[in-house]
């Protein structure tokens, strides 16, 4: 199967490809929505994909009707991302991935940033916020990593974000995945901030995070109530009744 990638109006400034999906704590997913809104990016262009079942709705833009996969670009920073605003089955990851990579390659992007989680109960000790992944060429081109360490050894990325990885690595491509400790049993909006200040730290991108952390402000607190609601749920079901 071939996907096409339709992009509706000439990209001239091309810098950075940045996208992540809805994996470990929504990550990758919470960080490419923000980026998408705080540079006030414009949608240029969609991947079709087949959907089972298909389906469409204004999940994003007010006013617009949203597609499963679709590509916004800054202008100004030369930055475009990718968005999948659902999942995708499994068995057209491999040929989604390796057509996303080989288009940024041909395109002549500059580097390829990719976002995702790391599960926070393999955190350990470790002092670090989030670790890192990066492909051969990433390293030699000597970009930044910002007092961030590599993934230790032995320790997996699984799913689209590993499938992109390795192709740009076929492909020698400078890339790499930021992958901030969260929580794997929910969405964590707290570790998209600590990803997406890395990111504008390491390559000098000023990104407002206010409504970032506002939401995650708000939601913490929510998970908080719901939390104290199931408890106290759990407390009337095991109070002893006397007669």
């Amino acid at each position: 199967m071939k996907l096409e990638i339709r992009i509706l109006k000439p990209l001239r400034n091309r810098k950075v490809f940045i996208t992540g999906f809805q994996g470990i704590g929504l990550v990758g997913f919470l960080s490419v929505k923000h980026l998408i809104s705080a540079l006030s990016c414009e949608r240029v262009g969609f991947i079709q994909i087949p959907q089972e079942p298909p389906y469409s709705a204004y999940v994003f833009n007010h006013n617009k009707l949203n597609t499963p996969c679709e590509i916004y670009h800054d202008e100004k920073t030369g930055i475009t991302l990718f968005l999948a605003h659902w999942g995708f089955l499994e068995k057209y990851m491999y040929v989604l991935m390796r057509t996303i990579a080989q288009w940024v390659c041909l395109n002549k992007y500059e580097i390829a940033i990719l976002f995702g989680g790391l599960d926070s109960e393999v955190r350990g000790n470790d002092p670090h916020n989030l670790r890192v992944v990066v492909t051969s060429a990433f390293k030699k081109c000597n970009y930044p990593l910002c007092e961030a360490k590599e993934m230790e050894m032995n320790y997996l990325v699984i799913g689209p974000l590993a499938l992109l990885l390795n192709e740009f690595e076929r492909l020698n491509f400078p890339a790499i995945a930021i992958l901030p400790y969260a929580n794997k049993w929910r969405a964590d909006p707290a570790a998209a901030i600590t990803g997406l200040e890395y990111f504008s730290k390491c390559f000098n991108i000023p990104v407002d995070l206010e409504k970032l952390k506002e939401f995650a402000i708000m939601y913490e607190k929510e998970v908080e109530r719901l939390r104290k609601a199931i408890e106290e749920e759990k407390r009337r079901e095991f109070t002893p009744y006397y007669i």
